[in-house]
């Protein structure tokens, strides 16, 4: 039975929807705080895209979210702003250039298989870059800040590559066939 691998279940929190907040500020004229209800009126697309994972495996479904400019254009982002801090309900802290996100339409993932994002692959909120490693795009994001020079993120102190960029012609080891969500120890629902 595929599972999803331990590494990545490892710091994810179960979360109360409906009290999850995403605040975003920084170098922005309108800093905001966003609930699930506020992305409800967003534009939703979906991208059927592989999420590809630095531990060597990937999976393979469609997402759906709303792209990064669309958030991006009601905050109005200063001209300085150049790069995206993330960080999750975990404390983690993750940073990428601004123009990475508009160039591979990077999704903010609220659901998949048209069932919302369970908490333990990164909902309710996940930003997801295609181009990067999974962990270049937090999942239960908190708090989104906009700034001029990027920092150290969490996964960096790890090992991984700061960048996160897939090389053309990677291989990976593990290519999973379905998602499960674990809900107790032992316990392992299938979408």
């Amino acid at each position: 039975m595929d599972k999803w691998p331990a590494s990545y279940l490892d710091g994810f929190h179960p979360v109360n929807s409906n009290q999850w907040e995403l605040e975003v500020d920084g170098l922005v004229e309108k800093p905001q705080r966003f609930t699930l209800k506020d992305f409800a009126q967003f534009t939703r697309i979906q991208q059927n895209r592989r999420l590809v994972f630095a531990d060597g495996y990937t999976y393979r479904d469609t997402w759906e979210g709303f792209v990064v400019q669309e958030l991006l254009h009601r905050l109005v982002p200063l001209p300085e702003a150049q790069y995206l801090k993330q960080t999750n309900a975990c404390g983690q802290v993750e940073y990428i250039a601004l123009k990475d996100l508009y160039a591979q339409r990077a999704l903010f993932c609220l659901r998949v298989r048209g069932k919302g994002l369970p908490a333990t692959h990164g909902g309710p909120l996940r930003l997801m870059v295609f181009d990067r490693y999974a962990h270049k795009g937090l999942g239960q994001l908190t708090k989104l800040e906009l700034i001029a020079e990027s920092g150290e993120g969490h996964f960096a102190n790890k090992g991984y590559p700061p960048d996160a960029l897939i090389q053309p012609g990677s291989y990976y080891a593990c290519d999973l066939q379905r998602m499960e969500t674990i809900q107790a120890p032992g316990e392992v629902l299938q979408w």
